[in-house]
């Protein structure tokens, strides 16, 4: 056996690496044929977005500018949005549709190659030849497909793996200057919750130049749909209205309604979240002070970062998939160290994330139908229509539990992957790697 396996384990991997690229391209085809294609978020973003380059207000006072969402749905997107989607709004149809999927595909396929390129030292070559580094290639890509994050955002049209894609292009990238100006502009105007922490601490450590100029970039994306005749102040007004209404109580961004939320705000006594929220930015300041005195970033911080911005601003679970690469970076490298119990203390987050959704539910609504349980947390009944009752919100736990053990591995852990946004990586040159602590030295 062991001597037909030496001979024939090119083709054995590359079978198995044909499978497990497969097999997220079957389940969406499915998925998709059978229940059609939902993909509401990103009808969102394109209905408003025609609607404001036509002149219309799309906001609860006149959804009947909206042609493509339901008319009774509440949009929230961002207005600075409407020059990126516009053209897929008056494009809206199968092809477009069937256009995000793919690229969504894309991107989780590169940036998976990307982040065995950083943390295993493959080479791009490596990943398209039959081999065993092609099979540990699949695998990732297999888990981060079957990641709970990465299902929700093909399902319901989110553009997070676009962020991801700019978000390390900004960190790791060999990029020019002016590229990673617009690619951080991109991720502010898209999903601005993603820069309470990211956005200071590139401040803060001297990156001021690039802050100020994506901000200059975003507010005139932000002031764009006045070029098309709109009134800024009614518009900005109706998307706050709508804001407003989407994230009271029974409304569907509220964690009575939803229980895939990551943020702190699930306790049913406001003082709660307003003190964990507190603790979480007294963190956050503290590390700001710790690390001012260096350029340079780790993943160890960037994780750190990401993670505790999940906890402050609003996120749900398709959010997470902007940690995914951190973490395989973070499990590679503690293979590599034969460091085992950080590399499986690590491993059950994204291990987690790949249960599926059913047995999340079942699980939260055992928890939540536990007497006494609702008088302190929001639990959620019917949730999309679902039928679990009493579904405890688990999400923001694993969220604060991934922070908790960020800060733990920023203290214990030696980053050998600090990089530095310097002058010479925004001039396209790839900056020189400085083994360091993830904490500032």
């Amino acid at each position: 056996m062991k001597d037909i396996f030496k001979k024939n384990k090119i083709y054995i991997y590359s079978f198995f690496s044909v499978i497990l690229f497969l097999l997220p391209v079957a389940r969406t085809i499915y998925v998709e044929a059978k229940n059609g294609l939902y993909l509401i978020d990103l009808a969102a973003y394109c209905d408003v977005s025609r609607a404001l380059f036509k002149g219309f207000n799309p906001f609860p006072d006149h959804l009947e500018a909206l042609v493509i969402m339901r008319q009774n749905d509440v949009p929230i997107v961002y207005p600075g949005q409407m020059i990126l989607f516009a053209l897929p709004g008056f494009l809206w149809g199968h092809a477009v549709q069937i256009g995000y999927l793919a690229l969504n595909f894309a991107i989780v396929f590169f940036l998976t190659g990307l982040t065995l390129v950083k943390a295993c030292g493959y080479q791009w070559c490596d990943l398209l030849k039959p081999g065993w580094k092609q099979f540990v290639y699949a695998l990732c890509c297999f888990c981060f497909f079957s990641s709970s994050c990465v299902m929700n955002i093909m399902r319901l049209g989110q553009i997070v793996l676009v962020l991801a894609l700019c978000l390390y292009a900004l960190f790791w990238g060999p990029v020019s200057r002016w590229l990673r100006v617009l690619l951080f502009a991109f991720i502010a105007v898209t999903k601005y919750s993603v820069l309470p922490i990211v956005a200071p601490f590139l401040f803060f450590k001297g990156h001021w130049k690039l802050c100020i100029t994506a901000f200059s970039i975003f507010v005139f994306l932000s002031v764009s749909p006045v070029f098309c005749g709109n009134n800024l102040v009614e518009v900005y007004g109706g998307y706050y209205q709508a804001i407003g209404i989407l994230f009271q109580p029974g409304g569907v961004n509220h964690y009575n309604m939803s229980p895939l939320m990551c943020h702190l705000g699930f306790f049913k006594l406001p003082i709660a979240n307003h003190i964990l929220k507190t603790v979480v930015i007294c963190l956050i300041l503290w590390l700001f002070w710790r690390e001012r005195k260096t350029r340079h970033f780790s993943d160890t911080l960037l994780l750190l970062a990401l993670s505790l911005t999940m906890l402050i601003s609003y996120h749900a679970i398709h959010d997470l998939a902007l940690i995914f690469p951190l973490l395989f970076i973070r499990l590679f490298d503690f293979a590599k160290k034969k460091q085992w119990f950080f590399f499986w203390g690590t491993a059950l987050f994204p291990l987690y994330l790949m249960i599926p959704g059913n047995v999340i539910m079942t699980v939260s609504s055992w928890i939540g139908s536990i007497r006494g349980i609702d008088s302190s947390v929001y639990l959620s009944n019917n949730p999309w229509g679902s039928r679990f009752q009493h579904v405890f919100p688990v999400t923001p736990f694993f969220s604060t539990a991934l922070a908790l053990w960020s800060l733990y591995l920023y203290f214990r852990v030696k980053d050998p992957y600090c990089f530095e946004l310097s002058e010479s990586s925004l001039d396209g040159k790839m900056p020189p790697t400085v083994c360091q602590s993830g904490a500032a030295s």
